[in-house]
């Protein structure tokens, strides 16, 4: 039987809402940090979950000690969250699920390193639109999440969280192959907005 985990993401939006139905569903307890708890959007999001999910802001859903920190933030706000939350990421396992698309790396490695030193970061959930977490299968076949991490327990928990949206988790090494991740996350962006695929497009892969 799946663990049950407590998972604190941070932002509401497409991808970490799309992420907080699919694991409520998994009987996981959720909590919303979000910029403004009173707004329109975030309000029909708790109508939709009702009690499944608290939200409220970034410091009250870290407040209790979640087994799990998505980042799910505008990528422009990953360096403003992390550093004004640094005592209560650290020491989490961490899932950095955002891109930033300002120019520079696309992740947040280098600022949850320095800020966040005992945390167990992993890079997941930032190569796919949100489409492929809100339906996973191509055809009955679930799709690939690529990520990297660290090995061990927190591992486990990562790639049952994966599971739980309906996705195969497929692990490309540790930390060290961030980039990788992220030009998966080009890929999926060039075939989707410069080839006009569509955005229900995701990865397979196939050995024998």
């Amino acid at each position: 039987m799946a663990e049950q985990m407590t998972i604190a993401i941070l932002g509401a939006g497409n991808i970490g809402g799309t992420l907080g139905r699919a694991w409520i569903a998994a009987g996981h307890q959720v909590a919303f940090g979000v910029r403004d708890p009173r707004s329109q959007k975030v309000q029909a999001y708790q109508k939709e979950t009702g009690t499944a999910a608290k939200i409220g802001s970034v410091s009250e859903a870290l407040a209790g000690n979640p087994d799990v920190v998505v980042l799910a933030v505008p990528g422009t706000a990953m360096d403003e969250v992390i550093i004004a939350h640094a005592r209560q990421l650290d020491g989490r396992l961490i899932i950095d699920a955002a891109n930033r698309l300002d120019g520079g790396p696309e992740n947040s490695l280098a600022t949850l390193q320095e800020q966040t030193p005992h945390a167990r970061v992993y890079r997941a959930f930032n190569s796919l639109g949100w489409e492929n977490f809100a339906h996973p299968q191509f055809a009955g076949v679930p799709a690939d999440l690529f990520y990297c991490g660290p090995d061990g327990e927190s591992r486990a928990a990562l790639e049952q969280l994966i599971a739980a949206v309906g996705l195969r988790p497929v692990r490309v090494g540790g930390n060290e192959q961030v980039s990788l991740v992220d030009a998966v996350a080009r890929l999926w962006m060039t075939l989707v907005f410069g080839q006009q695929r569509g955005r229900h497009l995701a990865f397979k892969v196939l050995s024998d």
